[in-house]
């Protein structure tokens, strides 16, 4: 259960009772008979039991009674504020149908009455025919009240009439850079809106408040700490979260850490937070860097593909951002001391996401603070995995999305370059650090369904056999680095967090049981226990 958290003390705990799991970056294991030492926030020694307890005579004792003690799971890629806000939205989610997500629309019309309807998860890759909605049925649902339904991967919304009619989206409206209005045969708008279309729409929605965002990002944040999570990377914050991140901060209620990466165009904000040192301190809330967009996402068909999809040949999906102004842009972010993180799931997004970094790296002329990330990494040639682990770029990678789309994503690539789809094992083999995040709430944020996604590249119930692309797994020892240790590296904070070691931060995991040979079917069903962050510990 939560609980809340004490002030600081300098209190000595020792935790003994439980296999450590230990990593120095070349080997991961379980350990038998040692204990953590924890004093002023950071772990203060590691050892065996009899020895600390000699140590520190005066220590708290705290035997685990079995399990595992680990470092806390560092959640490398989330969009907080959105995960908390879908606890005030319909959760379109999972649903097998067009009418079942209207079912599902009808329900939370009846018991929200008033406003704007919000809603968010819908897949028509999970319906029959795989057709996008169209306006025809959600307008004969919502009437004259505004609807605005985000597809899963937040790079579609579904809209009616009537929030066209508000936003000033005509037939006449031509496409913006990087977006597209979907449109029939006769170019009658369907009302879904790809990528940077949707900017069209965000604007009219109403604006949230400060309270708002607080009280979603507290929300959000409560989520990731009650599946084992003690970090989390907040990818594309705008200036409101900021400035609600550091409230929350002031008022000593941030439960786990956050680093925030900041949107890309909100130019005010990502220049203040540039005029300012980047902070090498661990805290609670700090600002990482910012986030780029290369292209848009799969599902939507918005990916940027070296060639044309293999079912839309009219296509090679789209340019979100113009390559070059993220390649000055993120320049710019280096030179500063924070760190770009580029979105890029198509193998034509990634390729020149991998090009203007290298090309920013050389024009930087040392080694940059933090290293460059490439988020999703999803669809890369051969040729350009290799090139991550060359060139000191992370793999920022969401176990769940490759379980979660392997039935449909064939079908978008063609069968010659399906097996670019996420080559994990490739990172690997050129040397790059591949961490691991869920891209919540897009994805399920729980590490115990991620890790056996890793492992078997199988769904829970089995699909596909032998698991889509099988010989890109990953194995126990690596999953649990990519949320662990490969977590700090890829914030560039190695020696900070990420391992139980002495001087890195007191930042703890216990599970029931023994985590380094728990077999994967059974590891779905597991629960975080015992947890401490900064020495302070918030679940029992």
């Amino acid at each position: 259960m939560p609980l809340p958290l004490p002030p600081p003390n300098a209190t000595v705990q020792i935790l003994s009772g439980a296999k450590l799991w230990l990593d120095d970056g070349r080997q991961g294991h379980t350990v038998e008979g040692q204990a953590v030492v924890l004093e002023g926030g950071l772990i203060a020694a590691v050892g065996a039991a009899e020895t600390l307890a000699k140590r520190y005579p005066k220590a708290v004792r705290i035997h685990l009674n079995g399990g595992t003690l680990l470092p806390g799971f560092i959640e490398s890629h989330a969009h907080v504020g959105e995960l908390g806000a879908m606890t005030r939205q319909a959760d379109l989610g999972g649903l097998r149908s067009e009418a079942a997500v209207l079912d599902r629309v009808k329900a939370w019309i009846a018991a929200n009455p008033d406003g704007w309807i919000r809603g968010r998860g819908w897949d028509q890759n999970l319906w029959p025919g795989q057709a996008f909605p169209t306006l025809k049925e959600l307008d004969a649902l919502t009437g004259d009240r505004p609807a605005y339904l985000e597809r899963v991967d937040g790079h579609a919304v579904w809209v009616n009439s009537a929030a066209l009619k508000l936003a000033g989206i005509t037939k006449d409206t031509p496409d913006p850079a990087g977006g597209r209005c979907l449109r029939d045969a006769e170019g009658n708008l369907t009302g879904v809106l790809v990528d940077m279309a949707k900017e069209l729409m965000w604007q009219k929605l109403p604006k949230q408040t400060l309270a708002e965002a607080e009280a979603n990002l507290l929300a959000g944040l409560r989520r990731l700490e009650a599946l084992g999570f003690t970090s989390a990377d907040d990818l594309d914050v705008p200036a409101l979260d900021l400035k609600a991140y550091r409230a929350l901060q002031a008022k000593g209620k941030l439960p786990i850490r956050v680093f925030a990466y900041v949107h890309h165009d909100d130019d005010a904000a990502v220049k203040a937070e540039l005029a300012q040192p980047r902070t090498k301190a661990l805290a609670f809330f700090q600002v990482q860097g910012v986030k780029f967009y290369m292209d848009g996402a799969l599902g939507s068909r918005g990916a940027r593909l070296l060639a044309p999809y293999a079912d839309e040949p009219a296509s090679q999906g789209l340019w979100v951002m113009d390559p070059a102004r993220v390649q000055r842009d993120a320049l710019g972010v280096m030179k500063a001391g924070y760190q770009p993180a580029l979105h890029a799931i198509g193998d034509g997004g990634n390729r020149a996401a991998l090009d203007l970094l290298e090309a920013d790296l050389k024009a930087l002329g040392h080694a940059p603070s933090a290293p460059p990330r490439i988020e999703h990494a999803q669809i890369v040639t051969d040729e350009d995995a290799a090139r991550f682990g060359k060139l000191g770029i992370i793999a920022s990678v969401q176990p769940m999305h490759c379980t979660d789309d392997h039935a449909w994503t064939p079908a978008r690539l063609g069968a010659g370059r399906v097996h670019e789809a996420y080559p994990w094992r490739r990172f690997l083999q050129g040397g790059a650090v591949v961490c691991f995040g869920s891209d919540a709430p897009i994805a399920d944020a729980n590490p115990f369904m991620a890790i056996p996604a890793a492992e078997t590249r199988q769904d829970a119930s089995g699909d596909p056999p032998g698991g889509f692309n099988g010989d890109q797994r990953m194995n126990r020892e690596e999953s649990i680095r990519a949320y662990t240790l490969a977590g700090a590296e890829a914030l560039g904070r190695a020696g900070q967090l990420g391992r139980l070691a002495p001087g890195e931060a007191a930042d703890l995991l216990w599970v029931d049981t023994d985590l380094g040979t728990v077999p994967p079917e059974a590891m779905r069903a597991l629960k975080p226990g015992r947890m401490w962050v900064g020495g302070r510990e918030t679940r029992e």
